[in-house]
């Protein structure tokens, strides 16, 4: 009996030592965060921010037979935050394509990486159909006398009155991303629908300064 306990003592107690160094001091998993089912927001990742990831649709079939899940990818960033690759890790076959077309229209911030993405699918909260806020008004901006021309890109966040709440300017000259940035909080847009309903939504627009 008592080699018994001396064996215990000996050989598990530096084994559940050694589990609980792992678990304290190993890298934590990144943390995805849902504003609702099937719209997501990466809170924590090793890869570039996402600025903007438009909602996927459901395809009608899989929503039918209450087909549900998440689409893994591994994505790889180009420099300007666009998405140049895309490669499936996981996911229902069903909904793959929709996936894959909404994660080609994501907007990270202007930074070369990779990260894994996860496009959540649920028959709860299915979007069967979305469109994008639209400008009320031609986005373009006039430089002031000596400023350089160009395209700037900006991301932004409308809320559901068609309200600009924030502008993000992703790509452009230095110089002229603060003219951009002030001028796209002062747009009106129209307000993304998702199943016909106004909801606040973010877009992507190229913005020429002339």
């Amino acid at each position: 009996m008592r080699r018994a306990g001396w064996v215990a003592m000996t050989v598990f107690l530096p084994m559940l030592y050694a589990a609980a160094v792992y678990v304290a001091t190993r890298r934590p998993k990144p943390v995805y965060a849902f504003a609702d089912p099937t719209v997501l927001t990466v809170t924590e990742q090793p890869g570039p921010a996402v600025l903007h990831a438009p909602e996927p649709i459901y395809p009608a079939e899989a929503l039918r037979k209450r087909i549900e899940g998440g689409v893994k990818f591994k994505v790889t960033v180009a420099a300007d935050g666009t998405v140049a690759h895309a490669v499936l890790v996981s996911g229902p076959p069903p909904l793959v394509d929709s996936a894959l077309t909404t994660v080609r229209q994501y907007q990270f911030e202007a930074k070369a990486g990779e990260t894994d993405i996860e496009v959540p699918f649920s028959s709860r909260t299915a979007v069967r159909s979305f469109v994008g806020p639209v400008a009320l008004q031609p986005v373009l901006v006039k430089r002031a006398q000596g400023r350089e021309r160009g395209v700037v890109r900006v991301v932004v966040t409308v809320d559901q009155e068609g309200v600009v709440q924030a502008a993000q300017v992703v790509t452009g000259h230095p110089r002229l991303s603060p003219v951009v940035r002030d001028a796209a909080m002062k747009w009106k847009f129209r307000p993304a629908l998702r199943n016909g309903t106004a909801v606040g939504s973010s877009a992507v627009i190229d913005v020429p300064v002339l």
